[in-house]
């Protein structure tokens, strides 16, 4: 059965599961079946990596082997999206069984509950629960960090889970229905596992992070912007300082890396993010964005979540506006 709203379906179906997300995606038992697809892509990216990504073979060999892993994860998950769009269309009521996938690949009300916990260890002073709460947020090891640390991944957290789950798989479900959320999640799952830029991980990583890099860059743009826009609502966030620092933040990290929503975060509280990422085989160096404080806060992750949720319910009401000029 197709869905029931005619060409406006995606905007509908995206503001419901939003919603369902935002009253219910926090609840223990349902967090945990929300987060299984990814979950089980990242499980599968472990197992390949330990499997095909061996120190002794060639960067060339770990290159051409990361590139076939990034195929036999993307190309499934563009099929499987196809074939549950074909189930929702031949099913009564199958609309359910599409806004049920769109919902465990949504990434709105968990790294939001994510951070919070980070916030909650940190105020509690147990660093090492803080630490384990950032690290599935995050794409660098978490276990050397301090508490400064811990607090600017967790606030980097707010601004990158939000362009990649929330805006990127808002337009790639638009774009491309389910097929295309499918594919950008896998992808987006399997390089937080093998896209590491670490010694081990740079060459064997390197298709996954690139694709990763040129599906989020548009969405990572639009949630800058967006961030930009969330801080004239927000008190403690600076809209000036956001709009100057992302836009200084796009233009120095032209290339792969551009367009992330980080600056926009960063200039918004006052922060410094970013620097030196600490991976298992050794630390690398990092460019920090924005000018303000690096020594990051309890304060300010729950600065960052206030900014954040209000970047949300910006967003959502966005969609809101442009489901109801399609609709007039």
């Amino acid at each position: 059965m197709a869905l029931p709203w005619g060409g406006a379906a995606p905007l509908v179906l995206w503001l419901i599961v939003i919603g369902t997300d935002a009253i219910f995606g926090g609840l223990p038992g349902l967090r945990a079946v929300l987060d299984a697809p990814l979950a089980a892509v990242g499980g599968i990216g472990r197992w390949l990596d330990r499997r095909l990504n061996r120190p002794r073979r060639s960067e060339a060999s770990r290159r051409i082997r990361g590139l076939i892993v990034t195929l036999v994860v993307a190309v499934p998950a563009w099929f499987a999206g196809m074939g549950l769009v074909d189930l929702a269309r031949d099913l009564p009521y199958g609309w359910l069984i599409e806004a049920a996938v769109v919902l465990c690949l949504l990434g709105q009300r968990r790294p939001i509950d994510g951070v919070r916990r980070v916030a909650a260890a940190l105020a509690a002073g147990d660093l090492d629960r803080a630490r384990t709460a950032l690290a599935p947020l995050v794409r660098f090891d978490t276990a050397t960090l301090d508490s400064y640390g811990v607090a600017r991944g967790a606030v980097e957290a707010c601004a990158g889970r939000l362009a990649e789950g929330l805006v990127g798989g808002a337009l790639w479900y638009a774009v491309l229905g389910l097929p295309g959320l499918c594919t950008f999640r896998a992808v987006n799952a399997l390089a937080r596992v093998i896209g590491r830029p670490s010694p081990r991980q740079a060459a064997f990583g390197f298709a996954a992070r690139r694709l990763d890099d040129a599906l989020t860059l548009i969405p990572a743009l639009i949630a800058g912007a967006l961030f930009v826009l969330a801080a004239l609502f927000t008190a403690s966030a600076n809209p000036l300082r956001a709009l100057r620092t992302w836009l200084a933040d796009v233009r120095a990290r032209a290339g792969a890396a551009a367009g992330r929503a980080e600056g926009a975060v960063a200039g918004a509280l006052g922060l410094s993010l970013g620097g030196p990422r600490p991976y298992d085989d050794g630390p690398l160096p990092g460019s920090w964005i924005g000018e303000g404080r690096a020594r990051t806060a309890v304060t300010d992750i729950r600065r960052a979540v206030l900014l954040a949720s209000v970047m949300a319910l910006l967003f959502a009401t966005l969609i809101a506006a442009a489901l109801a000029a399609r609709l007039v």
